[in-house]
């Protein structure tokens, strides 16, 4: 067989062959599902002799967004399916015995090719010795089993990604960073003011998990409006490791921060804005400042604007460090 007739566009003829052909257990990979096809493997498993797994990652924002379907899941356990969790699951993986398929096609109709309107995607068989080696792969992968109790948690978050945001009271933790870091960008995404603020010193983790303050120099009024998103960054360290809300106008020398300041740093430094927690994990990250794009050189006023896709690409990789803390 050459490699050409290895390739596949459109997946959705591969797998409903491979269905009709299952020779050994079932070990499927995709982030998401929509429910017509966990419908057509249900069917399938349910009166199957072999075992089937599936792993996917039960991603809050991805359920909010429609692209995982918890029916569908909820369908695939009720035909005997053993469904699991893989936190940052990429992969796209359809063994069937000896039979596989990868490439980069998640279990969607747009996916596999056979919605109305279809993904550009591709994907190549396996020999049944590439097979076997995929199951060795996968099979690595720190997973958890999952129950209705867990598709029950991760509808509720969905949920909560669309309400008001509160940030939790205690230290965020791993499970919540992904959740929050979603509504952060969410609200990113209004318009808001977003910018990186360079704070001397070491990182303080616990002065930012609560409402506080930074200032500014008195070189004039700063431009931070409430509601603006600020990543905070140490600068003996160049560790990006909070992010936090504005949430008043610049004050000029406020009594509360006369009194809590050496009068040398008040006057080098007069003007504060205050501030509220959005996304501070409870240990510090290793997100550098150069991983924003920022130059530490146009920092030297002690803030620099940031555009929406340098505090993104921020929010989400402080999210994902937080996740892979034990």
């Amino acid at each position: 067989m050459g490699i050409e007739s290895q390739l596949h566009t459109k997946a959705a003829g591969w797998l409903r062959d491979a269905i009709q052909a299952i020779d050994g257990n079932v070990v499927l990979a995709s982030p998401y599902l929509t429910i017509e096809v966990c419908k057509q493997l249900a069917s399938a498993a349910k009166d199957s002799r072999y075992s089937w797994q599936l792993l996917t990652c039960l991603d809050p924002s991805a359920v909010a967004n429609g692209y995982l379907s918890l029916k569908g899941i909820e369908d695939l356990m009720g035909s005997g399916v053993r469904v699991r969790h893989v936190p940052r699951l990429h992969a796209k993986a359809y063994l069937f015995g000896t039979r596989g398929l990868v490439g980069s096609a998640n279990l969607t109709g747009a996916g596999l090719g056979s919605s109305a309107s279809s993904n550009f995607e591709l994907g190549i068989s396996l020999t049944p010795d590439q097979v076997a080696d995929a199951k060795r792969v996968v099979t690595t992968w720190p997973a958890r089993d999952v129950t209705l109790e867990d598709l029950s948690t991760v509808l509720t978050k969905a949920r909560d990604l669309t309400s008001a945001h509160q940030m939790p009271s205690d230290d965020l933790d791993a499970d919540s960073a992904l959740h929050f870091a979603e509504r952060l960008l969410s609200d990113a995404r209004d318009g808001r003011g977003l910018w990186v603020k360079l704070e001397y010193g070491e990182p303080k983790l616990g002065g930012w998990c609560q409402q506080s303050l930074f200032a500014s120099p008195a070189k004039g009024r700063p431009g931070f409006k409430p509601g603006d998103l600020v990543f905070i960054c140490a600068a003996a360290t160049g560790d990006c490791y909070a992010v936090v809300e504005v949430t008043s106008e610049a004050e000029f020398k406020p009594s509360d921060y006369l009194a809590s300041r050496e009068q040398a740093a008040v006057e080098r430094w007069p003007w504060i804005n205050r501030t509220k927690p959005r996304l501070v994990p409870s240990e510090l990250m290793a997100l550098k400042l150069d991983e924003l794009g920022a130059n530490k050189q146009a920092l030297q006023n002690g803030h620099v604007r940031l555009k929406l896709d340098q505090f993104a690409a921020g929010v989400r990789a402080l999210a994902r460090l937080a996740t892979d803390q034990p």
